[in-house]
């Protein structure tokens, strides 16, 4: 795996960087149906080191991006994120 990518997880109150870490970033499709009838589409994976700490509704943000953890799995060296991209006002908007 190349961790080219800075990958930064927020604190999901203020949105502000909590950790930075380095991850390989990838384009992805995968949908996740929800009872009610939504249905949540991922636009990235990434893969991190399993040293990594991470909370279930964790945010990151890549690049100008913020994106919230779908799903996870926990490989023997490694964390694979499933990733759906907010949209573009998303963080604005929490702090009105």
């Amino acid at each position: 795996m190349f961790y080219d990518t800075k990958l930064e997880i927020l604190d999901n109150g203020n949105f502000t960087p909590v950790l930075p870490m380095m991850a390989d970033v990838q384009p992805y499709r995968k949908s996740f149906s929800f009872e009610d009838g939504y249905i949540l589409e991922t636009t990235h994976r990434a893969f991190c080191p399993l040293e990594s700490l991470w909370r279930s509704n964790c945010y990151v943000r890549i690049g100008k991006d913020v994106f919230i953890i779908l799903d996870m799995k926990k490989w023997s060296d490694y964390m694979e994120l499933y990733l759906y991209r907010c949209k573009a006002d998303f963080a604005l908007e929490v702090e009105k």
